[in-house]
């Protein structure tokens, strides 16, 4: 499989007239106009390609999807650019949107679809490791967390991730997720109980070896 690519990737994305990406420079009015949106996302690409990819694969895509998925992630959001307005939360919160919905599509495919039992964990990962998202030093504790995160319900999996790994509080998630408050202090309190199981039955299952 191929290596994520993030800047020449992106350049195939404004190539792509079956993506609608093109849709936003028809419709601007000014090539000036469509110039200044197209620099912009351009930057909103370069700094938060490595928050995607982390999060879809921290809400289950496969390593054998997810430079796809990434890339499906910012077709999406270049389509729907016009209509970001950041609220105060900056542009991650709906990326983060974004990123659930097409983790939930990919999730529901691979039911429907299935290719490998463990959801990728077991895939040789020496060549999809961006190097904006961790070292090789840290592939181990990824894989780790991974294999912990599988069996979890893709909500609360989404709390957890926002809360523990991105470290959004509770009043930014639930408005980033649509959720009432309470709903995701339920969520995480359940998440990081399943967490810590998981976990330990992991750690016994490796003890056995």
């Amino acid at each position: 499989m191929r290596a994520l690519e993030l800047e020449p990737s992106f350049d195939g994305l404004l190539a792509s007239p079956e993506s609608g990406v093109k849709a936003v420079v028809v419709a601007s009015g000014t090539k000036e106009i469509a110039a200044d949106r197209e620099r912009a996302f351009r930057a909103l690409y370069d700094a938060h390609v490595a928050f995607v990819w982390r999060n879809l694969r921290r809400l289950g895509v496969g390593t054998s999807d997810l430079d796809d998925k990434v890339q499906e992630c910012f077709v999406v959001a270049h389509r729907r650019f016009r209509e970001f307005v950041d609220r105060g939360h900056g542009p991650r919160a709906w990326l983060f949107q974004i990123a659930l919905r097409v983790a939930s599509d990919a999730r529901r495919h691979r039911r429907r679809h299935p290719i490998d039992p463990d959801g990728g964990i077991a895939q040789d990962r020496t060549s999809i490791e961006p190097p904006q998202v961790a070292a090789m030093a840290r592939r181990d504790a990824m894989d780790l967390l991974d294999r912990a995160l599988a069996p979890m319900d893709l909500d609360r999996r989404a709390v957890l991730v926002l809360h523990e790994i991105e470290q959004m509080t509770a009043p930014e998630i639930a408005e980033t997720l649509s959720v009432p408050l309470n709903t995701v202090y339920s969520r995480l309190r359940v998440a990081r109980q399943e967490l810590e199981r998981e976990l330990a039955r992991i750690a016994g299952e490796e003890g056995k070896r």
